[in-house]
């Protein structure tokens, strides 16, 4: 097998696996983490344990100049269709629009007609088209991916929603909308997104035409708010963030010069203002952030977990050397960060969840 390498900067990470006589149509993985920066992988100096995306960014490619839309609705428009999030009818997000934008049409909030997706495009050319994971496109009559290209789906229209149960996570959704192939879905009882939603990509991988390539899109909720891993993940980054912020800042920066991703005589970038020095903050404080900070980690490993077992199933089916993996994320927003209240626990809160 030949493999190009490629290290990718930015919030992306890519794979090209081609064997040396590849066939006129590889299959096409893409991969879309939420929300994730591009140092929070831990090939690109991230504490998070990510040995599968890890190696798919040392077999591949990586790119060094990545942009993407602030907002995620927006990103996966263009990501799925090639154009500017105004011409595809998305260029903001539900919970945002203005009553200026509502009901023009670069805000019509869903696909416009004659908007083709990736999936429209390569099922012309005889491909299979498969997403799971979080759709945020729309979901009325003609708007959910079954409409767009795809021929098997499991997905949410909306901005994030629980990981663990199906229930909304913010008071804008009266619920969490699941779809299948356009139909309203119930999940199942043993519910946890990162597996799910790579339990239901290779169930549909097992059924499809053998004869035919295939384009699968998983979108996942990692590591959207609320930010939710399995306790055995978690506990692996005990003491990583004993030391805060502070520290971390100044690892990360000293971590990237290392690898190449800033130049050695760039200055430090300035601490974000909503993030007080950490030895300013009380004892309770510091135990909340360094757990939420563990419970981040413990969410991208989990998610790279999955990803391993979705990249041993195509290596147990003989495709995995015909499949092009492209991973990156959609946005990285800058939140003001507060502690709770003191009536709520800091560390088993609807918005932070361990397993």
């Amino acid at each position: 097998m030949r493999i190009k390498k490629l290290r990718q900067m930015g919030i992306a990470a890519a794979t090209l696996l081609l064997p040396m006589t590849a066939p006129a149509q590889p299959n096409f993985v893409v991969l879309l983490v939420d929300d994730a920066g591009f140092m929070d992988f831990g090939g690109f100096g991230g504490e998070a344990r990510t040995p599968h995306i890890n190696r798919l960014a040392d077999e591949g490619v990586s790119f060094s100049n990545y942009h993407t839309s602030p907002l995620c609705a927006p990103s996966r428009a263009m990501l799925l269709t090639g154009l500017d999030s105004h011409r595809t009818g998305i260029a903001t997000i539900p919970e945002v629009v203005t009553d200026s934008q509502a009901d023009t049409p670069g805000y019509a909030l869903r696909l416009l007609p004659g908007v083709k997706t990736i999936a429209d495009h390569l099922g012309e050319a005889g491909y299979e088209a498969f997403m799971t994971g979080k759709w945020h496109l729309g979901r009325g009559p003609g708007d959910l991916p079954d409409a767009h290209g795809f021929h098997r789906s499991f997905v949410l229209d909306a901005s994030g929603a629980d990981n663990w149960e199906q229930k909304p996570f913010m008071p804008f959704y009266e619920e969490a909308p699941w779809f299948e192939d356009g139909q309203p879905a119930q999940l199942p009882g043993d519910f946890y997104s990162s597996r799910f939603l790579i339990d239901k990509m290779m169930e549909y991988l097992e059924a499809r035409d053998r004869q035919k390539p295939f384009f699968a899109y998983v979108a996942f909720q990692a590591i959207h708010i609320p930010v939710q891993a399995p306790r055995e993940f978690t506990d692996r980054y005990q003491g990583v963030y004993t030391d805060g912020w502070d520290a971390l800042h100044k690892q990360r920066y000293q971590r990237a010069k290392q690898l190449g991703l800033v130049p050695d005589a760039a200055s430090p970038p300035e601490m974000h203002p909503s993030l007080r020095p950490w030895h300013t903050l009380t004892a309770t404080e510091k135990a909340h952030y360094e757990r939420s900070m563990m419970v981040n980690a413990g969410m991208l490993e989990a998610m790279d977990h999955h990803i391993g077992r979705l990249i041993a199933y195509l290596e147990s089916t003989e495709d995995l050397d015909n499949t092009v993996f492209v991973i990156t994320s959609d946005n990285v927003l800058r939140r003001e960060v507060k502690f709770p209240s003191a009536d709520r626990s800091p560390c088993t809160g609807f918005w932070q969840r361990v397993g």
